[in-house]
């Protein structure tokens, strides 16, 4: 994320076996010194999580969606349209990922679509939690100056 750009450089697409997908995760870590590492707390998901932090990769966070796919995508969509979400021009990834982005629902796949999704709610939760966080700062400072000059 740039200046509340998102350039999405990479999709990493196969069906794999619990082994395999640790590997690839770490794999794709490494590769792209990813941090943070957004893995949703779910069925596999939890288990990778705590191998991964107790093996070092301390990046690792925990994605817990409150909303279904859908719905999710529905959240996450002004982000797109507004053109806040890049894809690089060239790179095999755009054209797969954008039919399956217009075809969502509905589509025959949708896993690229919903790790999309999630990782744009991720992304919005965490910016909507340093403005939250910045605001509480601005709330304290003004209370603390306001407590003060009553003491005056």
């Amino acid at each position: 994320m740039i200046e509340n750009h998102i350039y999405l450089l990479d999709v990493f697409r196969k069906r794999l076996g619990y082994p395999e997908l640790k590997r690839a995760v770490r794999e794709q870590f490494e590769a792209f010194g990813a941090k943070p590492v957004v893995v949703e707390d779910k069925a596999s998901g939890t288990q990778l999580i705590q191998e991964l932090v107790s093996e070092g990769i301390y990046a690792i966070k925990k994605y817990e969606p409150k909303l279904d796919k859908t719905m999710r995508m529905h959240s996450v969509t002004s982000m797109i349209e507004n053109g806040f979400v890049h894809l690089p021009d060239k790179a095999p990834l755009a054209g797969r990922l954008l039919h399956e982005l217009a075809g969502f629902p509905n589509g025959k796949y949708d896993d690229q679509a919903d790790s999309t999704s999630q990782a744009l709610d991720w992304l919005k939760k965490q910016s909507m939690n340093q403005w939250t966080g910045f605001m509480e700062y601005l709330t304290r400072d003004a209370e603390t100056r306001n407590a003060e000059r009553s003491w005056r």
